[in-house]
């Protein structure tokens, strides 16, 4: 017997420092059959054509008459105000028959899943986020009574008003752990999927829009699938990726819960475009009215388009870069109009303000490329 015991165990050895095998039927029959979830990437506004320059489909242009000139004034009937959200998990499941895989999903509960995407969605800036972290609301609130004086807390209390949502996101998590074993090796095969549902919080109604959707990430789409790979002597953790050890897996669906939500950020950025009112044109440049304070992003491709009498007219397509509260964008390509070349010619060589009744608006496409390169 102890003979067997040693053959099998250099055998597996053996294999272990050979090239990793994949039989076609071990990749085939364990795969999801489901349609795997990838970012959307907006397109960079070189790549556009002339019949590409038009308003996204879900820029609202419902309430423009309501935007004046007082930028800095948020108008919850004019579309360029910003959305306030809060995050919601649900439904936490999880699919595993194996004890050690159990244990590291159970770490990954509602309250991290929720910290994360706050954070992660707040850093855009897109969107006004209503956290849940109610321990550091509590903990600082206590500091201030400590550091300072009741009367000036109480002051900052009264004149601070709480940040009321627009729209409640909840989302539905199932993890799923598993394993397969093959001819020579083995494969420890995860899945993350998020439901998504939008609700008015005041008229409890599950909103169509912004409709976010299902979003599914295998382990493979964030490690190599060598590096999931692990042998086994008598169905036992012998080498390769230790499933055994909790820590291993809970890294592995860390970062699949943040690509999921790097997903979700994608559509959201689709979904709720951010949006500025042009100040003037001069020859191929536009200044904004909004910049990083409005979510705006650094080389975002936007579309200019003239808004009159309820008319939309797109005119131009731009890449933008904000600054704190302004944005200067550079138009990469007028679209062939009469309006558009009317504003062309008007802009040329001088700054060039477009009367009130004919006012100029900026809504970007999605997420930029630069973003995800460099923030992601």
């Amino acid at each position: 017997m102890k003979l067997l015991v040693l053959t099998a165990v250099l055998t597996l050895t053996g294999c272990a420092s050979q090239t990793i095998q994949y039989p076609a039927e071990q990749t085939k029959t364990s795969a999801p059959t489901s349609k795997l979830s990838l970012m959307r990437i907006a397109k960079s506004a070189y790549d556009f054509e002339d019949k590409d320059i038009q308003v996204p489909a879900n820029f609202d242009t419902q309430g423009l008459q309501f935007c004046d000139d007082d930028f800095q004034l948020e108008k919850s009937a004019c579309p360029l105000d910003k959305k306030a959200i809060r995050i919601y998990f649900g439904d936490n499941q999880i699919n595993s028959k194996f004890a050690s895989e159990s244990a590291a999903l159970t770490k990954l509960n509602n309250q991290t899943l929720g910290l994360m995407l706050e954070s992660q969605l707040a850093g855009v800036n897109r969107f006004k986020i209503v956290t849940n972290d109610d321990d550091v609301i509590n903990a600082e609130k206590q500091k201030q009574f400590t550091e300072q004086d009741i009367k000036t807390v109480a002051e900052l209390n009264k004149n601070s008003k709480v940040l009321r949502p627009d729209y409640a996101v909840k989302i539905d998590t199932i993890k799923t752990a598993d394993r397969f074993y093959g001819e020579h090796n083995g494969l420890a095969q995860y899945q993350i999927e998020m439901t998504t549902s939008v609700i008015d919080p005041y008229t409890k109604q599950k909103l169509a829009y912004p409709n976010l959707g299902k979003i599914r990430v295998k382990g493979t789409d964030v490690r190599s699938k060598e590096s999931l790979v692990y042998t086994e002597v008598n169905n036992r953790y012998y080498t390769g990726f230790d499933y055994s050890n909790q820590d291993n897996v809970q890294a592995v669906f860390n970062s699949m819960a943040s690509k999921a939500f790097d997903v979700l950020l994608s559509r959201l950025l689709i979904e709720m475009p951010s949006s500025a009112q042009v100040v003037a044109f001069k020859n191929n440049q536009v200044t904004l009215d909004r910049g990083r304070n409005a979510g705006i992003l650094n080389n975002e491709t936007m579309i200019l388009f003239q808004y009159q009498q309820g008319f939309v007219e797109p005119i131009a397509v731009a890449t933008v870069k904000p600054s704190s509260n302004s944005a200067i964008a550079q138009i990469v390509k007028w679209k062939n109009t009469d309006i558009a070349e009317k504003i062309k010619d008007k802009a040329d060589g001088k700054i060039y303000q477009t009367p009130m009744n004919q006012r100029v608006f900026a809504v970007s496409v999605g997420l930029p490329q630069d973003y995800v390169d460099n923030r992601l």
